[in-house]
């Protein structure tokens, strides 16, 4: 009996801490906005507005090199998560709608994974069930270290010339959708 008390009380106290490191990390542990953001949830990072991306290369899961010339030519989402991350589940098929109605060539993806334990395998059904087949899947090489990105759902956002537009670790919304239409016009 006692034992089943102490482990009901530890739990009891245990909840409320789960419950407010749940809602830090979700709301990317910051309230402050970026110098351009007009929208809410727009953070910035480490790479600040009307910056170059940094330099980089990753190699997809389909065996294509991917480097910030790749990405150049039109506006670019360069996205970190994981394949269980349901917000980015739901925001990759808001986005995806998004190109069915811009067009499929009318701006570049590129999602990064960043979960060790992460598959080829589990990127190409993520794909299929979230993304489009236009879509540059690419496992972790340091990329998410070298941006510093600490929380999933973390988006980048480019102009066409590699310059950063956004920076946003928030769920996808319309005003993230609206944010992209204008930057591909």
């Amino acid at each position: 009996m006692m034992k089943k008390f102490i482990t009901i009380a530890g739990i009891c106290c245990a909840l409320p801490f789960i419950i407010i490191g749940f809602i830090f990390f979700y709301r990317g542990g910051s309230t402050s906005r970026s110098a351009n953001a007009n929208q809410p949830g727009n953070q910035s990072v480490n790479t600040p507005a009307h910056n170059a991306f940094p330099e980089f290369s990753v190699t997809d899961i389909d065996g294509q090199k991917i480097s910030n010339g790749t990405l150049k030519g039109k506006p670019a989402i360069i996205w970190f998560t994981a394949t269980w991350c349901t917000p980015c589940q739901i925001g990759a098929e808001a986005v995806a709608k998004l190109q069915d109605e811009l067009g499929p060539q009318s701006f570049n993806v590129l999602v990064i994974f960043v979960d060790p334990k992460e598959q080829p395998s589990d990127l190409r059904r993520w794909r299929e069930q979230f993304a489009r087949p236009s879509w540059r899947l690419a496992l972790n090489n340091g990329l998410a270290a070298s941006s510093k990105i600490k929380f999933l759902d973390s988006k980048y956002l480019l102009n066409g010339d590699g310059t950063v537009r956004d920076f946003n670790t928030q769920i996808v919304d319309e005003q993230y959708l609206k944010l992209v239409r204008s930057i591909v016009g």
